[in-house]
């Protein structure tokens, strides 16, 4: 590292094309390991680096600038393989390796020479590697121990993979809240680069363990992203003709994931259930950076803390990684937008590019980002609230009609499926605001969140709720707080920001309010995104309980209490002690586990059915079992079934881990019954495949 800050800007230059170069004789001589580990780093990094340089951004914070990188590298991928893809059919195959390769190669060069030209006359290496890292009386172990998390959650999944055995997990998952108490107590003697290293290892094993639990896809809304993927991955070139869907519209999960296919040749499954949850990992540290301007590193912690335990962050951005990668550009977005280090002319093309990159990557987030810049302009035109020289003045009509311009462009114009399906969700939401007052349309979950209908739950089901409850309360309590110091906070809060935040605290309330937008989308992510404003919130919040509590030094200890409920209700943990199976990724079954966890012989058989079945039979399988389906055969089988009670059919039955093993059918979410319920389905048929854990029956 001391070699490193002694280069001069040619040798710099130098030796990132040389990496460059390297990873290219990696990729092309398909070096096993290799190739993955460096065309995934190199393409990640080295990218968004560039372009940092190119934009004269040297001397910014090196955590921003590492944060940035991995931001504008992914755009530049996304945008890129878009451009290459442009050139069909002079190029038959635009997305397979060699035209990717070339044209980034070419693309790089051009940016590496020009950001050499442009900082040739004013480069300083210690600018680029301008961290610090004061272990002076300070001590070293709490800044190394997080790293050991990821390999805890990697071996960890590997043995409850291979063996069902789940010590190393449920280990991790003891020892993250022990050490977030550690590091709370340790403040003063600890390094300050121990919290955004503590906030990535904890993000990361907390995506990792969910990620790379099962060898196949889990969740939901991931089964229709893969299918997206795979028509591209069929012909190396996206085509939204080629189907029709809100989905295949977003880059994130179809040039994306391509782009990674060529350059690293992996397992394609583990693009999503692996490279996608290193780059979501890098979310929190910008809501840390954030946070951090507001109130301070150790409560800037706390902050990025309660992003992570969402369950919309460890599960949902696995099993929708469409929304993972366009949360991560609305943060950055954010992130550049109250940045005091960069000047106003980066700003705006850093600014523009987070914000294209949310558009052709997540429609919804998209559109709630949009909402967001439109409120916040429209509160600012208020010089009765916010005076002028306060508000950075950022957010202008400007920005705001050309972000429309650009989802109006994208949405309607080249792909159109997400915006008719945008227009039907507004028109649904304002038909339903009728029926405010008829329970039956709310979420369950949603209402549940509130702590109504809980006379039936569980104890474990109460707990959750009332966790939340408590946090939502705190957030209420940290608003309330702001607008009532208001002359303090405005002062120490830039007015755009104080805006967001109460827009934020109210589009929130909006989901106990609006059935329909409960439904539609749901609150657990929505709440996620909500979050890169009411995170500092939060531990405003816990200060002010302290004060009302006569006990203002104990503001930390209720954040940590806080914090770790949270974590224990998002992991399932109170449900484990309390001997109700429901984690999909340490318990060897349950509710979860029955639908996410895809076993190899179920996907084995669904292959074997595909190949030696006759076309016009019908399959008829239980609830769960189409994820199995749509790996084997395509997303789209028109001949897939629902299995009923008392109903003879003639096809093929096609039965899961859950139906031969535990016995059990589910005709719905969370409903099952026992498998002798459907008898006659089976009468007149054989069994005519099984290999332990699948059957198939004609």
């Amino acid at each position: 590292m001391v070699e490193m800050k002694n280069l001069d800007v040619k040798q710099y230059f130098t030796f990132l094309v040389a990496i460059i170069i390297l990873t290219d004789i990696v990729i092309l001589f398909n070096i096993p390991f290799l190739r993955q580990i460096l065309g995934f780093l190199c393409f990640t990094i080295i990218p968004g680096l560039l372009i940092l340089h190119v934009l004269k951004l040297n001397k910014i914070e090196f955590l921003k600038k590492f944060v940035l990188s991995v931001g504008l590298s992914v755009a530049f991928l996304m945008f890129g393989g878009l451009l290459v893809n442009s050139f069909y059919p002079l190029i038959s195959k635009p997305l397979s390796l060699e035209p990717i390769l070339i044209s980034f190669n070419i693309i790089l060069l051009i940016l590496a020479f020009i950001a050499y030209k442009r900082n040739k006359d004013d480069f300083d290496m210690k600018d680029v590697l301008n961290f610090k890292l004061d272990l002076k009386d300070k001590l070293t172990s709490p800044l190394i121990f997080p790293i050991l998390f990821p390999f805890m959650a990697v071996f960890g999944t590997y043995l409850m993979n291979t063996q069902e055995n789940n010590i190393i997990l449920l280990a991790m998952l003891f020892l993250i809240p022990a050490y977030v108490v550690a590091v709370v107590y340790l403040r003063d003697r600890i390094p300050e680069a121990t919290y955004p290293v503590a906030v990535l290892m904890i993000g990361m094993s907390l995506l990792l363990m969910h990620g790379l639990t099962s060898y196949h896809l889990m969740g939901r809304d991931i089964h229709t992203e893969f299918y997206c993927f795979r028509l591209v991955a069929s012909n190396f070139h996206w085509d939204i003709s080629k189907y029709y869907n809100a989905y295949n519209a977003c880059l994130s999960v179809t040039i994306l994931p391509m782009v990674y296919q060529s350059l690293t040749d992996i397992n394609s499954e583990y693009i999503f259930k692996m490279f996608f949850g290193l780059i979501g990992s890098i979310t929190p540290l910008g809501i840390y950076i954030i946070a951090k301007k507001y109130i301070g590193k150790r409560y800037a912690f706390l902050a990025s803390l309660l992003f992570i335990f969402q369950f919309a962050f460890i599960y949902s951005q696995q099993s929708s990684t469409k929304q993972g990668i366009a949360t991560l550009f609305f943060v950055l977005a954010i992130l550049i937008l109250f940045d005091m280090e960069v000047d106003k002319l980066s700003k705006k093309i850093l600014f523009l590019i987070f914000m294209f990159s949310v558009v052709v990557s997540h429609y919804t987030t998209a559109y709630i980002f949009f909402i967001l810049t439109m409120m916040i302009l429209f509160a600012l035109s208020s010089k009765s609230v916010f005076s002028a020289e306060k508000a950075n003045k950022f957010i202008n009509a400007g920005i705001t009609v050309l972000f429309f311009s650009v989802i109006f462009f994208w949405y309607s114009q080249v792909t159109q499926a997400p915006f008719n399906s945008g227009i039907n969700f507004v028109e649904q939401t304002f038909r339903n605001l009728g029926n405010f007052f008829v329970e039956d349309l709310r979420n369950p979950s949603q209402l549940n969140v509130v702590g109504i209908g809980l006379e039936t739950a569980t104890i474990p089901n109460k707990i959750s709720v009332y966790v939340h409850d408590a946090i939502f309360a705190t957030i209420g309590i940290g608003v309330i707080t702001l607008l009532w110091k208001y002359k303090y906070y405005k002062e120490k809060i830039d007015a755009e920001y104080f805006v967001g935040i109460l827009i934020c605290a109210g589009l929130l309330a909006s989901f106990v309010a609006l059935p329909f937008v409960s439904q539609g989308y749901g609150g657990q992510r929505f709440f996620l995104q909500v979050l890169v404003f009411l995170a500092p919130v939060f531990v405003i919040g816990g200060n002010t309980i302290a004060k009302i509590i006569r006990r203002p030094k104990m503001d930390v200890i209720i954040l940590l209490i806080l914090l770790i409920s949270l974590f224990s209700c998002v992991t399932y943990l109170q449900y484990h002690f309390y001997g109700i199976p429901y984690s999909p990724d340490y318990e060897q079954e349950g509710l979860n586990r029955d639908e996410y966890y895809i076993y190899n012989q179920e996907l084995v058989a669904a292959t074997w059915l595909k190949e030696h079945s006759t076309t016009d039979l019908r399959v008829y399988k239980d609830f769960y079992a189409g994820t199995r389906l749509s790996l084997a055969y395509g997303l789209h089988n028109p001949f897939r079934c629902a299995m009923f009670k008392n109903e003879s059919v003639n096809g093929y039955v096609y039965l899961t881990r859950v139906n031969t093993v535990n016995k059990e059918v589910y005709s719905s979410y969370g409903i099952k019954t026992n498998i002798t319920d459907y008898s006659e389905l089976f009468e007149k048929k054989g069994k005519i495949y099984s290999n332990g854990e699948s059957e198939i029956y004609e």
